[in-house]
């Protein structure tokens, strides 16, 4: 299981036609200026040439994952020779064995009989798909088959959730990395490192420890009416570039 994003692509894109779209709105005396919620008009140039960008942020984002998959299985597979992927034994629909899902993107779809721009954060579009909901690198993560809920706008969790900022834990754990490091017995992983700006500059990076993150059994048990369990990871080897 690998995540990654656009890498930074696509904060820059975003910030790009956010602040675009809040001098447009500016020009137009909208209440969106007011309100702190710049927009662009689908129709327009801009809301065309905005939508083209962030599909280009989203395959060069699963392109990541896909390179990275790829790298993780030769080295497996060369300490493992034996080793099976069997993915498409549990899931349909896969692409060349993977499961991908996109997370912090807009999509058109019909709700309530309606055609409508969606933006999920911190959410996926759970709708006849398969999904994976991550627990972190020490806890369970699970794969899961949507229930197609429409109180949720066929939306589920996209993982556990963090407790509290990345600089807020490393801060409250600055004195307990001995204590982490001892939880983490049986499960092989990368060296922390340290961290490098902000507040918590030259502390350890400790913010993908499991507890930084919210209980993933809670959270699986406040959304199954949206998804079902499939299959439950363990995590054994992690590593965070």
């Amino acid at each position: 299981m690998v995540h990654s994003g656009s890498r930074n692509i696509g904060l820059k894109i975003g910030d790009y036609f956010s602040n675009l779209a809040l001098d447009m709105n500016q020009k137009w005396h909208s209440e969106g200026r007011e309100l702190e919620i710049p927009f662009l008009p689908v129709h327009t140039e801009e809301g065309q040439a905005y939508l083209a960008w962030l599909s280009f942020a989203l395959d060069f984002a699963f392109l990541n994952r896909q390179l990275m998959l790829q790298e993780a299985i030769k080295c497996m597979a060369y300490e493992f020779p034996n080793m099976k992927i069997t993915t498409d034994e549990i899931v349909d629909n896969t692409i060349d064995g993977i499961l991908n899902i996109h997370h912090n993107y807009t999509s058109l779809e019909c709700i309530y009989s309606q055609n409508l721009w969606v933006h999920r954060k911190g959410a996926v579009l759970c709708r006849n798909n398969y999904g994976i909901v991550p627990g972190s690198m020490q806890t369970k993560s699970y794969i899961t088959k949507s229930l197609n809920n429409p109180q949720s706008i066929y939306s589920c969790s996209h993982g556990s959730g963090r407790k509290m900022s990345r600089t807020a834990f490393n801060i409250s754990k600055k004195d307990s990395s001995d204590e982490i490091k001892k939880s983490l017995e049986g499960i092989i992983y990368s060296e922390f490192k340290k961290v490098t700006r902000g507040k918590a500059k030259g502390l350890l990076d400790l913010s993908e420890v499991g507890d930084a993150y919210k209980d993933v059994e809670s959270v699986m048990e406040n959304q199954k009416d949206l998804v079902e369990k499939v299959v439950e990871l363990k995590p054994m080897i992690s590593v965070k570039g």
